[in-house]
């Protein structure tokens, strides 16, 4: 793939990014990486049922490893703006057969070749965690060939029905996967010293993926919620939304279900008992996209084509391998401080998965607003009325335009954004009143309101506002951003000259990459194509009008219509198919993780931060969103 002079230099460009983005990153993968997504809970009558899902799961991986290795992945290409433009594949074929491996001052990646040796005989296998112990399963052997749905079931219920009964506590080795990545790095060496480890490790850096048969955790890991929010839609038992996203982010710690994990493998699928499921993805192979379609692909085959549980026949198939771990004393003594270390950093998250209920994206296109630009003010409007100032902003843009491309950073933080915000809080500072906390008598009802700025001068600066965002998005989009560009040039000073250019070392650029607010957006994918065309066409013609009414904001000369239908069309391109969510931890101490997930008559948002922050509250920065949205909707409905 790289085998022109040209392609080097792109390979070390990508990897400019990739190391400073993940591979030079000290910080441990849960809650500070690691995103963790719920899927829909299933309803499982017996382990069988259990058993039964994880087997169609799994086949339906095995299934879409055998075609990308046969070379019938379908090209993406740009929707509009050179349309037909290919956009990059590679990320697509780093998730399966994956994993990361930690390093004492920069992490690397182990990747499976893109394609089948046609004379390779290699076993395919995925690696099983239940009760903190280990198993290698075969999917597809040289001397047997790929297992059955039934015979990969009749292995997980091996593995169920073994992992209860071995005496003796086993190894956490998982844990060590949760700790700062140069602590890890020395301890896998250490591991390594040791043949059979040797061995345990590399089945698990070759798995396919890694699956985790956990047991629920207990409700009371739910975050503080507020008076007046709105119910899980999903629950397992007691255990509502909240609950089930600790699970997939990092298993709830040492005494639950954190040693059930391999934090460092891309993809970790994460089945309880009760029917709650997810994936737990190691995010320096891929962006969401990926992993969301790759998901929902094999999901939707499960829902389209239900089976019938008649039990798991009784195979005569070798019991899968059990992985046996062998450590001296001093890594029995890592065991005790890992497992003090990750409940530290799970007691100290902050995390609220909280549904907005009073509209969704359909009023939101009714506006003529695109959903993720309006979103992303109502983020910086609920962060001006809790704090009296804006941050630096992180959402992610799309460059796969470009070989390699990944992401640029969309920066929301904009002084039209200010502006609007200022007046949308009428001139008030930090902690201004929230509607929602209000508990009006009827006197207090009775009294008059007052308001210094008209609602017409509030809807022109959210126009402008929204121009503003838009021509911010559109530019990363199409690789005019600034991040990525700065990026190169820091690399390239230290490469050049040995040292940082005084423009990297000044206070101003460091204050610009701490993300204090750090955001992303999932979309969901029911209906989407309904009445698509009319809402682009409406919403373009809109903001082609607005760009032009604020003078502040320049658009590029040659942005026309097809541009900003790219944007669209590109907002939409990352969908969940099922009422799903994800969610990840704040990328700062002091800072807010905030994702979303539009959905025609609500909105799905995943509030983080940290407990030991005195500033920061995710049910708080949620019940701000809450009157946000409440008060934008006032201002925009006529």
């Amino acid at each position: 793939m790289y085998s022109t002079p040209r392609h080097a230099t792109l390979r070390q460009a990508y990897y400019y990014w990739l190391n400073d983005m993940y591979m030079n990153v000290r910080l441990p993968l849960p809650i500070n990486s690691n995103p963790g997504t719920v899927f829909p809970q299933r309803h499982f009558r017996t382990v069988h049922d259990v058993a039964h899902f994880a087997a169609r799961l799994l086949d339906g991986l095995v299934e879409h490893k055998e075609m990308l290795e046969s070379g019938q992945l379908p090209q993406e290409r740009a929707a509009s703006r050179e349309k037909n433009q290919p956009l990059c594949m590679a990320q697509y074929y780093r998730l399966l057969g994956s994993c990361r491996r930690p390093g004492v001052e920069r992490d690397s990646q182990y990747l499976p070749s893109r394609q089948k040796p046609i004379d390779s005989d290699e076993d395919r296998h995925v690696v099983v965690i239940c009760r903190n112990q280990m198993y290698c399963v075969v999917l597809q052997a040289s001397d047997r060939g790929k297992l059955t749905e039934s015979e990969i079931a009749s292995q997980i219920l091996y593995v169920l029905s073994d992992a209860p009964c071995l005496p003796g506590k086993p190894l956490p080795v998982g844990l060590l996967t949760a700790e700062p990545r140069s602590q890890w790095a020395v301890d896998r060496e250490a591991l390594q010293l040791d043949e059979r480890n040797q061995r345990n490790l590399e089945l698990i850096e070759t798995a396919l993926v890694v699956l985790c048969l956990d047991e629920p955790l207990n409700t009371n890991f739910n975050a503080r919620g507020f008076s007046g929010a709105t119910p899980s839609v999903h629950t397992a038992g007691d255990r509502d939304e909240t609950n089930m996203a600790h699970e997939m982010l990092h298993g709830g710690g040492s005494e639950f279900n954190s040693a059930n994990r391999w934090f460092d493998k891309t993809m970790q699928l994460i089945i309880c008992t009760d029917g709650s499921w997810g994936l737990c993805y190691e995010h320096s192979t891929s962006e969401g996209i990926a992993v969301v379609q790759l998901l929902e692909k094999v999901y939707k085959k499960i829902e389209e084509h239900p089976q019938e549980d008649n039990g798991v026949p009784q195979h005569h198939l070798p019991p899968p391998e059990r992985l046996e771990w062998h450590v001296n004393d001093k890594l029995q003594q890592r065991f005790v401080q890992a497992a003090k270390s990750v409940d530290r950093a799970i007691d100290n998250l902050d995390f609220y998965v909280y549904r907005y209920k009073g509209y969704g994206k359909n009023f939101v296109k009714s506006c003529q607003v695109s959903p993720d630009v309006y979103i992303q003010l109502a983020l910086q409007l609920a962060y001006y009325k809790l704090y009296g100032h804006l941050v630096a902003t992180y959402e992610s843009a799309s460059t796969r335009r470009f070989l390699l491309g990944r992401v640029d950073c969309i920066r929301a933080a904009s002084t039209e954004a200010l502006e609007w915000a200022k007046a949308m809080c009428q001139g008030e500072g930090a902690n201004v009143p929230l509607e929602s906390d209000r508990e009006e008598d009827e006197e207090d009802a009775r009294k008059v309101k007052f308001s210094i700025y008209s609602k017409d001068h509030l809807r022109e600066l959210f126009r402008c506002a929204v121009a503003r965002q838009t021509e911010v998005m559109v530019k990363n989009i199409l690789g005019n951003g600034i991040d990525i560009p700065l990026l190169g040039l820091r690399e390239a000073s230290v490469e050049v000259t040995g040292e940082l250019h005084e423009l990297f070392t000044d206070e101003s650029y460091k204050i610009s990459q701490c993300f204090l607010l750090s955001t992303s957006q999932l979309l969901h994918h029911q209906e989407q194509h309904q009445h698509q065309h009319q809402h682009q066409h409406q919403y373009l013609k809109h903001v082609s009008h607005l760009a032009l009414s604020c003078s502040a904001i320049r658009l590029p000369s040659d942005m026309i219509l097809s541009d900003l239908r790219a944007v669209w069309l590109f907002r939409t391109q990352v969908a969940f198919t099922t009422d799903s969510f994800m969610g990840y931890g704040p990328v700062t101490p002091r800072g807010y993780g905030c994702s979303y997930n539009p959905h025609p008559d609500q909105i799905v948002f995943c509030v983080s931060a940290f407990y030991d922050c005195e500033d920061t509250s995710a049910s708080r920065y949620a019940k701000s969103l809450q009157d946000s949205l409440d008060i934008m909707r006032d201002l925009l409905q006529n």
